[in-house]
């Protein structure tokens, strides 16, 4: 089935042509101009995505919004990931997945090299986060590289404002109140895709990279979707919080230039769908 959706993805980039590119959607009051773009968080190093089309939006904008804001240091993170994803007396990690996985998560964990102590140590969404960032990482994919850090770089050498929808905090907060019958089915979920993780993460590009939104949302964060609680948790109701903010921001004159995850602007609950119910006309740009 993933060798099946890399080649589908390929097929696409074959049959489109060489101008496509991530897609972009424009929402607009009589005073304010937002444009949506959709991102990949980590990417190979040099992975060229950013367009003439694409650079001029993202120059012409007075102000980046991004998922959230993180520190230009990541371990300034580490005493708040500390604080909220560990806990003394928990069981070892390999107690908490399902029994027909409990080999498949040993492997991936010596595969990856990630410390099993320490995991077993951490909360049951915290190790799984951290075994999806291990193989992404694996395949030589960084955030460094990703479309957040490359905007950001961009916006404050021109001296511009980097605001966030979320603050770290609150997004952590979400994984740690999940009850821990969704954070373990997040953990299920992450380690069958680690085997899976090249083939998974290539389609991905593909399709962000050839604007085929509707098809990355439907092969997106497929842990996220592990539940309903999971999916209402980390998709649909961050999504109409950030509906809720643009539909607001319509107010304040400016230009924004407004980036989160691709898979948050496609299918029947994304940002861009829920901006369309409250009325507001949001054109994907040609």
């Amino acid at each position: 089935m993933r060798i099946l959706a890399v080649c589908a993805a390929l097929a696409t980039l074959i049959a489109r042509p060489a101008a496509a590119e991530p897609a972009m959607w424009h929402v607009h009051s009589a005073t304010t101009d937002i444009t949506l773009f959709g991102t990949m968080h980590a990417l190979p190093p040099e992975t060229a995505w950013l367009s003439p089309r694409i650079a001029a939006r993202v120059d012409a904008a007075d102000t980046l919004v991004l998922e959230t804001v993180l520190p230009d240091d990541p371990a300034g993170l580490a005493p708040l990931v500390a604080s909220l994803g560990f806990e003394a007396g928990l069981p070892p990690l390999a107690a908490r997945v399902a029994p027909s996985k409990k080999a498949k998560l040993l492997a991936g964990v010596s595969a990856l090299g990630l410390n099993a102590a320490q995991l077993d140590g951490m909360k049951t969404w915290l190790a799984a986060i951290a075994i999806g960032d291990g193989a992404i990482e694996q395949l030589g994919f960084s955030q460094g590289a990703g479309v957040e850090a490359t905007l950001t770089a961009r916006f404050r050498a021109a001296h511009k404002p980097v605001i966030g929808l979320e603050t770290p905090e609150s997004q952590l907060r979400i994984f740690d109140q999940l009850p821990e019958t969704d954070a373990r089915a997040l953990l299920d979920a992450t380690v069958d895709d680690v085997a899976t993780a090249r083939d998974d993460t290539n389609a991905l590009v593909a399709y962000w990279r050839a604007g085929e939104t509707e098809a990355l949302a439907a092969d997106f964060d497929k842990g996220f979707k592990a539940t309903p609680r999971l999916e209402r948790a980390l998709l649909a109701d961050r999504n109409r919080a950030w509906a809720d903010w643009i539909a607001a921001r319509l107010a304040t004159p400016g230009t924004v230039f407004l980036a989160v995850g691709a898979g948050h602007l496609g299918g029947p609950d994304s940002v861009v769908a829920m901006l369309k119910a409250r009325g507001l006309m949001v054109e994907r740009l040609p």
